[in-house]
This record gives structure tokens, sequence and C-alpha cells, in this order.
């Protein structure tokens, strides 16, 4: 109930309204069928009254779609992020590969051209296993008695002498390297001419030079050679360097260190030599 000028009034109901809004719109339709020009006024007049309704009411149906579009492109843009991060860790690994393969050619370009022995010819090869412990300093060669690899024969790199070969089979070769315990190089100091022996200690940067007695005139910073003797070793070419020498008043002889000048844990390929001359001169033709 309301009142106007004082007098009760009814409020309409809702099927009264309903009803009351129908017949208006059915009578704007057949105005508007008519082509009546004040029904037109009337028609435009509530359209623009109810855009902004219109638009008010399309507010949520466009927050929605443009959220939703939002979602589906912050996907995109997170696959296609991960997608570009993992093809950036790949590039990494490639890059690093690369690396690794031009230092291995600029190593290998260096043994070749860098290394020439005199009276010996020689042959890259690579290096299959490495056995490196106290007991053991050894490495397995893809080069065999196929390929003319003989025992006794030396390997060595750009920088020094490796070692020597001990075993062969018919495609792989062992070697011994010259920290192996067991090993031992004859020597000549380049300063001097004081021969010695380097044995190996089990320790890929260490060597031992015993039995020089305390007169010896042996240094830190002396550079030993191989001396040729035993026939294993092409004369000349480097060993080590001495790094520590001690004496004991109480005993006879010096203690002396030296760090072999090979680079022993380093790359993946080593020098073969064959002699010129002598029985295994087949061989050196290889390479």
């Amino acid at each position: 109930m309301g009142t106007f000028l004082g007098w009760s009034i009814r409020r309409p109901s809702n099927l009264t309204k309903l009803i009351l809004c129908v017949c208006a719109s059915v009578a704007l339709m057949v105005a508007d069928s008519h082509n009546d020009h004040d029904a037109r006024v009337i028609r435009d007049t509530v359209l623009r009254a109810s855009y902004p309704l219109q638009e008010l009411a399309a507010l949520p149906f466009s927050a929605g779609q443009a959220a939703f579009e939002g979602l589906r492109t912050n996907a995109r843009l997170r696959r296609d992020n991960a997608a570009l991060e993992a093809e950036v860790q790949r590039l990494a690994v490639k890059a690093a590969q690369l690396d690794a393969l031009r230092a291995e050619v600029a190593h290998m370009t260096a043994l070749l051209h860098g290394s020439a022995v005199p009276g010996y010819r020689v042959s890259l090869a690579r290096i299959l296993n490495v056995s490196s412990g106290p007991f053991s300093q050894r490495l397995t060669l893809d080069e065999g008695a196929r390929d003319h690899v003989f025992v006794g024969q030396a390997v060595i790199d750009v920088h020094g002498i490796i070692g020597q070969v001990i075993s062969v089979s018919p495609d792989t070769s062992q070697v011994m390297l010259i920290t192996d315990p067991d090993s031992g190089i004859p020597v000549i100091s380049e300063r001097n001419g004081l021969r010695a022996i380097a044995f190996g200690t089990g320790s890929q940067d260490r060597l031992k030079i015993p039995y020089l007695t305390v007169t010896a005139d042996i240094r830190p910073g002396d550079v030993l050679a191989s001396s040729g003797l035993g026939g294993v070793y092409p004369p000349g070419y480097p060993v080590a360097r001495v790094t520590e020498v001690t004496s004991n008043p109480n005993l006879a002889f010096l203690k002396i260190r030296a760090v072999p000048l090979a680079r022993l844990d380093y790359h993946t390929r080593v020098l073969l030599l064959w002699p010129r001359k002598g029985p295994h001169t087949r061989g050196a033709g290889h390479g």
C-alpha cells in the first residue's frame, strides 16, 4: 500500500506489472511495424536510456572473458618461456661441447706440429680409459698390435714424456705412466748434465729422485730430460721439473721431489713414437 495526496493506493502486483510491460512492448512493436515516427522516437529514447544498463549488465561477462583471455595468454607465455629456457640450456650444452672440441683440436694440432722427435715417427692415439690410484697409474689406448704398437714403446705429449706401453692386444694397448710406482726413467739435468732416475710415486703431480748424495748439484727449478739410457725413451725429451730439495744431516742422500712436465690428467689424445730404424721400423709408417 501507498498514499498519494492523502489517498490510499494499492501498489500493483508483479503480475500486473508484467502484463503492463507486455502490453507496452506489443504496442511499441505494432507502432514500429507501421513505421510510426513517435514510436521510433520512444524506442530510440528507451535504447539510449537503457544503454548504460546494458553495458553494466554486460560488464561481468566482459570482465570474465578478459580474465579468461588473460589466463590463456599467461599459460601460453609460460609454455613459451619454458621452451625458451630449454632451448637456452640445449645451446649452452652445445657451446660447451664446441669449446671442448676446439680445445681438443688445438691440442691435437699442437701434438702433431709441436712434438717432432728426431729419429722417430709419431701417431695420435685416443685414451679409452684411465686407471689412477696410489698403486697403479695406467692408460688404455685405442691403438694395438694391428696398428704396430709394441711393448716398451714410448708415449709422449707436446709437453713431455707420459710413459711406455706395457701390454698390447689386437686393438688396444696399456700404458704405464711415469708416475706409476713401478716406473723408473733415466733422466739428466739440462743445467749441468747430472744423471739420475725419476721414480713414480702413485700421484700424478709428483715424482721422486732418490739416491743422490748431499754433494749432488741439483736445485729447485732444474729441468730433467730423458737421458736415452735403456733405449726406451728418446734422449733429451722433457720429463720433470725439480720442486723440492731437502738435505738431512743424518742421511747420506737428498730428498728430491719433482713434477711431471707432461699433462698426465689433461686431454684425450697422446702420441706414440716409432723409431725410424730398428726392429720396429715397419710400425714407423703408421703416422
